[in-house]
């Protein structure tokens, strides 16, 4: 089978969600030596839902489009997640085509991952992202936010979540997260599961709401500091 079809044929199986079936078909035809990074790109891992004791973790899509528009309209929470995010389409229809491609999307075509962040309802809480992903370097950033009257503890769990994603499925090595100087908050919690601070950025960026440039802090966390005894105890209350 010609590479072009196969791959057509693959693209329009993950456009159903039939991620298992579109991985199966490539492995079916394709020089595993060869093409083994397009492969990995098109494992279902990818789209799993990650489900554990309080939180679940489901890729975005259009299905998600009014909680998008909701959370979008809370300008707090949004400055709080991403303060450059980009505004949205003001078009359903548009919007729903943009959530769709981001979610069809390779991973060496978008370089991110975006989950909706839920409680063990399933009612939708927030935001958890990896952006910049390196293929290459195992790398990435991090970015997640949780709306103010979430259950307890469920930001910190969606975290830990991630790690055992990032880590173990997918077997990165390292995670970033930049943290304003101005949210010291943030950068307690940051810190307080295991990212190690790894510099200072003087009036690094520029602040949308001040128009300010202002000090942006990078903390990094290894594959191997990840489960540390404090992280392991806050899975087991909290991801069991």
């Amino acid at each position: 089978m010609a590479h072009e079809i196969l791959i057509a044929k693959a693209r329009q199986l993950h456009k159903d969600r039939f991620h298992k079936d579109a991985h199966d078909l490539l492995v079916a035809n394709l020089d595993r030596e060869k093409f083994s990074n397009f492969v990995f790109e098109n494992h279902p891992i990818w789209w799993s839902e990650i489900k554990a004791g309080i939180c679940q973790l489901s890729r975005r899509s259009s299905k998600d489009i009014d909680f998008v528009r909701r959370i979008w309209a809370q300008k707090d929470f949004i400055y709080s997640f991403h303060r450059h995010a980009n505004n949205l389409p003001d078009d359903n229809k548009k919007l729903a085509q943009l959530l769709d491609k981001e979610y069809l999307a390779l991973v060496s075509e978008s370089h991110a991952i975006h989950w909706i962040v839920k409680d063990r309802t399933g009612k939708p809480w927030g935001l958890i992202s990896i952006t910049g992903i390196s293929l290459t370097h195992k790398r990435a950033e991090v970015l997640l936010g949780v709306l103010d009257g979430a259950p307890g503890g469920l930001s910190t769990a969606a975290m830990l979540m991630l790690f055992q994603f990032y880590f173990k499925a997918i077997k990165f090595n390292k995670l970033l997260s930049f943290v304003y100087e101005d949210n010291p908050h943030s950068l307690k919690g940051t810190l307080h599961i295991g990212f190690k601070e790894e510099g200072r950025f003087k009036k690094h960026v520029i602040d949308p709401r001040s128009n300010q440039y202002v000090n942006l802090i990078q903390t990094g966390l290894l594959a191997e500091d990840a489960f540390s005894e404090n992280n392991k105890r806050l899975m087991q209350r909290l991801l069991s």
